[in-house]
């Protein structure tokens, strides 16, 4: 059995484990298609907010999510979620077991607009 490509990616256990879960799913591809809150995921998976949070941060746990500031003209910020998942693959080949995490490339503009709503 091989690992995923990069050293620090989640196990395969964890990968299945998340993908196994029906909101996770709705997670991942609700936020590939734009940047949502917390708020927005909770009425799109039909669960509550703090279901939905227990979600996010394993995802984010995992890189498979990533949390974003959105900079308000107020003067106050929201917390956006985008999916970082581009593709996963699982292989069965020759005897071994193979799978592949395929992660979005992060978009510098965004990276550096995270970083500012940290400050």
């Amino acid at each position: 059995m091989t690992g995923p490509s990069v050293a620090d990616d989640p196990d395969l256990s964890t990968l299945v484990g998340l993908f196994d879960d029906d909101h996770v799913r709705t997670i991942l591809a609700a936020t590939s298609a734009e940047p949502l809150s917390a708020a927005a995921l909770s009425d799109r998976c039909d669960v509550s907010t703090s279901a939905v949070y227990r979600r996010v941060d394993r995802l984010v746990d995992a890189d498979l999510l990533d949390e974003r500031t959105r900079p308000r003209r107020d003067g106050h910020h929201d917390t956006v979620y985008v999916a970082a998942l581009d593709r996963f693959e699982l292989r069965v080949a020759d005897g071994e077991l193979d799978w592949t995490v395929d992660r979005t490339e992060t978009d510098v503009a965004d990276e550096l607009t995270r970083l500012w709503g940290k400050f």
